[in-house]
């Protein structure tokens, strides 16, 4: 299957209404569906939402690329970390939510999703994906062209359907809907289709790296200080936040978390994959902390 020609067909097939919101990242996926966006002829806005904790290169990439809106947080990650009164982590990714998926809602979203990216989006992503759909929506998933995904979205399994089009065009005003044209390009196609069209992507990679995202996130794991070596400025930034939230628990009368003697010795409980000992691993129920568990 020529893979240019689906995702340029599931562009057309879905356009209608008012324009897309193209999810713009600043990474290689969002410089493929931004040029695809463009080649197929689709209205769209172009939407890069500023995370407060990307890298300095990235920010100065995605302000120089014509046509990209730029939207700011209502809180930046300093301010949610200290709100949430914990460091985000791999389970309770509340910065996600907050600096990323807020914007968007009632539109239909071109992303960059790839479900070779992750094992979550092969489950929860299909081609198109409807978020919080209504009851009208909720009635297809006995339909074996929809299936429901564990975060209460739908997922549209077969995107050449009329039946599909028009269920697709009556729900997303009342929720996201999620359009992902390279859902099923893999890394190798992804690279060989960037160098053919000459598709201009962040500098950050012809220094190396594999993946553009906030610095500091969680979901990097070890890499992590690679990045922290390379922005010291933003492992200071982190402490002092730490330092805040750790304040900020001691007003609210948190109770206190061994491990958690200094903003340091935070800082050092989050960069660790597994707990050391003596450290405390949290006990987390949807987005709360429901206990702890000391290891040792």
């Amino acid at each position: 299957m020529d893979l240019e020609k689906q995702a340029l067909e599931i562009l057309r097939t879905f356009e209608g209404g008012e324009p897309y919101q193209l999810g713009y990242s600043g990474g290689k996926d969002s410089d493929v569906v931004f040029h695809l966006a463009k080649k197929s002829g689709v209205k769209f806005q172009a939407v890069h939402n500023h995370t407060t904790v990307d890298a300095p290169e990235t920010v100065r990439y995605v302000r120089s690329k014509r046509g990209v809106v730029v939207l700011y947080p209502p809180m930046s990650m300093w301010e949610l970390i200290v709100k949430h009164k914990t460091p985000p982590t791999r389970r309770m990714r509340y910065c996600c939510e907050e600096l990323k998926e807020y914007s968007g809602a009632g539109k239909k979203v071109i992303t960059g999703v790839r479900k070779s990216e992750s094992r979550n989006r092969r489950q929860n992503q299909g081609f198109v994906t409807l978020i919080k759909p209504d009851r009208t929506a909720r009635k297809l998933t006995d339909d074996e062209l929809f299936l429901s995904n564990d975060k209460g979205g739908i997922v549209v399994m077969n995107y050449d359907n009329s039946e599909v089009h028009r269920m697709v065009e009556s729900c997303y005003r009342t929720s996201k809907t999620l359009v992902n044209p390279i859902l099923e390009w893999d890394d190798e196609y992804l690279w060989w289709y960037i160098q053919k069209e000459q598709i201009e992507i962040n500098p950050l990679y012809r220094e190396g790296f594999q993946r553009i995202g906030c610095i500091g996130c969680p979901m990097a794991g070890k890499k992590r200080w690679r990045e922290f070596s390379r922005y010291p400025k933003y492992k200071d930034a982190y402490i002092r936040t730490f330092a805040k939230m750790l304040e900020y628990r001691k007003v609210c009368g948190n109770k206190e978390v061994a491990g958690w003697k200094t903003p340091e010795s935070v800082f050092q409980w989050w960069m660790e994959d597994q707990c050391m000992e003596g450290q405390i691993s949290m006990i987390i129920e949807g987005n709360e902390i429901t206990g702890f568990r000391e290891k040792g």
